[in-house]
């Protein structure tokens, strides 16, 4: 009985270590050059590969249009990196893609750079990881996804401070496009610990607050409107980025979602360091570790106002009572020979009794624009408003452009007497 159990043990051994692994996919780079490909019949970019090929662009395949280099990679070492280069001057761009190849493989859209760089595929992998799970979560949760989508969607992801367009789902190719290169690469080796320590942010807690409250969306806390307490386990990287991020979760799905993108923007934390214990010689040495953290934020809407000033808007009276027509001037910088449209519109009344909102509308009108850098004016009269406290916001025009890009949360409080 133990000899034919042992040999069923031997054989379900060999069965397991005979059957195929995971299919191994090409990892597919797409670089978008500085310039085009082909120059008056001359190429202008050349590829290298691990083995030392070198693939010139009249020999590539253009994934689209003409200024796009598409290749395969499998792998490379750092002593045989894909490079990039730029014909006419010279640069180089070494694409370091120590990558695991999964099963479908991943698309890479690289802006080049002019300059050397190694792209960090693992702080990609680990953010693809846990965000990208996310989506799918998302979406199998939503009933009907796939026949909204037949075709795929396409997501943006914040990682490590840079952003990354991802497509998937449908029929559409897996992809994956960089928009902020930089956030990916390592430039300059991180120098060794001397001392053990906490993670920190640059510059400390209060510097990381204000790059939250700079980036999290205020559209979102003034529609939600909720004053409300967020956090999150955060695991630091031994090279000082974040992918991993645990909400504990509130009221409002909506504002933790927003509070787990900001947090995976920012980058360049300091990471933890500890003892290398192990070393029983001096002098001590240190060795850099992940380590976790709780993030707090407090969502207040009050703090997503900030005052216009008189050189930018100018409002008068400015203490008006309900008989008084208001004069509301526009102020900016050049296009004196310009043809603007400025206008105002009331909204309804609040129902808890606060602000009432004017939103006011400026825009160019069709035609000459000139360039001169002189102080410009442009304003209109409104009507006299009933009694009360008017929070005046400046809006872009629904059906005219013209360059003015106003902040929708830069307000001027008046009141009607």
């Amino acid at each position: 009985m133990r000899n034919a159990l042992t040999a069923v043990l031997t054989l379900a051994s060999l069965l397991a270590a005979a059957q195929p692994g995971p299919m191994e996919k090409p990892l597919h780079v797409v670089v978008t050059p500085d310039h085009e490909l082909i120059r008056n019949g001359v190429p202008q970019y050349m590829v290298i590969s691990p083995g030392n090929d070198t693939l010139r662009t009249d020999k590539l395949r253009p994934a689209q249009g003409d200024s796009v280099l598409s290749f395969m990679v499998h792998a490379s070492s750092a002593d045989h990196p894909w490079s990039v280069k730029y014909l006419p001057g010279g640069a180089m761009m070494d694409l370091h893609l120590n990558h695991a190849p999964s099963l479908f493989g991943f698309t890479l859209r690289v802006p080049f750079t002019q300059g050397a760089f190694e792209l960090d595929s693992r702080r990609l992998i680990k953010c693809l990881t846990d965000q990208a799970e996310d989506l799918q979560v998302r979406d199998a949760r939503r009933p009907g996804w796939n026949l909204e989508h037949p075709f795929g969607a396409v997501d943006t992801l914040a990682c490590h401070g840079g952003r990354l367009i991802y497509a998937r789902g449908g029929r559409m190719h897996p992809e994956v496009r960089i928009l902020d290169l930089m956030r990916f690469v390592k430039r300059v080796p991180r120098m060794p610990p001397t001392a053990a320590r906490e993670a920190s942010y640059p510059g400390g807690p209060a510097n990381f607050d204000r790059f939250i409250r700079s980036h999290f969306s205020k559209p979102l806390i003034e529609r939600t409107n909720a004053r409300v307490k967020l956090s999150a386990l955060v695991t630091i990287e031994t090279d000082g980025s974040i992918h991993r991020v645990d909400l504990n979760g509130s009221a409002y799905p909506e504002l933790d979602r927003e509070f787990k993108r900001v947090v995976q923007l920012s980058s360049w934390w300091e990471p933890a360091a500890l003892e290398n214990i192990r070393n029983t010689i001096d002098p001590r040495t240190f060795r850099y570790v992940e380590q976790s953290q709780v993030i707090e934020f407090t969502v207040d809407p009050d703090s997503i106002w900030t005052e216009i000033p008189e050189a930018a808007l100018t409002i008068m009276p400015k203490d008006p009572t309900h008989n008084d027509e208001i004069s509301v001037t526009f102020h900016w910088i050049g296009g004196s020979c310009g043809r603007y449209e400025a206008y105002a519109k009331v909204q309804p009344a609040p129902t808890d009794g606060g602000l009432r909102d004017v939103f006011l509308y400026f825009g160019q009108l069709p035609g000459e624009l000139c360039t001169d850098i002189k102080p410009q004016a442009f304003g209109f009269t409104m009507k006299p408003l009933p009694p009360g406290r008017y929070r005046f916001r400046q809006m872009p025009h629904p059906k005219l452009g013209g360059g003015w890009a106003p902040d929708p949360h830069a307000v001027r409080v008046v009141e009607v007497r």
